[in-house]
């Protein structure tokens, strides 16, 4: 193991057990960790990862430097839209109550690519809690209603974290890294595992 990827492996696993031990000091550790991932692999140089306080210390949410709807600029010269709502459970723990990331070309996100979801206590609308949205066309004719485009359709998931998306970015979309795999994929690896241990696993459509 290289000096540099150990060294690596210890800060993730230092920020995992930071927030996993929960308290308010969990949320900077969660910060941390996702800005830490994110600029050794897609994320442009001039990308800020930030943390957003409501009127309670006891809830933020993860995204871009003006916000949680703020897309991240990307080595590809595209943008990753970083939306995570973070709150203290009653054990003092920390949770994540949504989840969204989307791929876009634009800033503004109306050409977006791809997209994930996840709500842990599901709404009134009849889509799966956690699921993927992909902006396109079908091959085959005749399978969707003439009213209902393919990005309307919401495709049931588990739960996908912020290193699977990355790691999607980086091998399928081919968005330049800016360490080497060798380095950054075990530590999504490592830092994804130690996440998906403890992660609320929503149901494939309402109950």
């Amino acid at each position: 193991m290289s000096a540099r990827l150990d060294d690596q492996l210890g800060k993730v696993r230092d920020l995992t057990r930071r927030y996993q031990d929960g308290g308010r000091p969990a949320f900077r550790a969660f910060e941390e960790l996702a800005s830490l991932l994110l600029h050794l692999t897609v994320l442009d140089a001039t990308g800020i990862v930030r943390l957003t306080y409501g009127t309670s210390r006891d809830r933020a949410a993860l995204g871009g430097s003006g916000g949680p709807t703020d897309p991240l600029p990307l080595n590809d010269g595209r943008f990753l839209r970083v939306s995570v709502s973070l709150y203290l459970t009653e054990r003092n723990r920390l949770a994540v109550s949504t989840s969204s990331y989307q791929y876009q070309v634009d800033r503004d996100g109306d050409r977006w690519i791809f997209r994930y979801d996840y709500l842990r206590e599901p709404g009134p609308q009849p889509h799966p809690s956690a699921h993927f949205q992909v902006r396109g066309t079908l091959s085959e004719s005749d399978v969707l209603g003439a009213d209902q485009p393919l990005d309307r359709v919401h495709f049931p998931t588990g739960r996908i974290a912020l290193e699977g998306v990355i790691q999607c970015l980086a091998e399928q979309f081919h968005v330049q890294c800016n360490q080497p795999p060798e380095v950054w994929r075990p530590l999504l690896a490592e830092s994804e595992q130690a996440f998906l241990d403890v992660a609320h696993r929503p149901l494939s459509g309402p109950g």
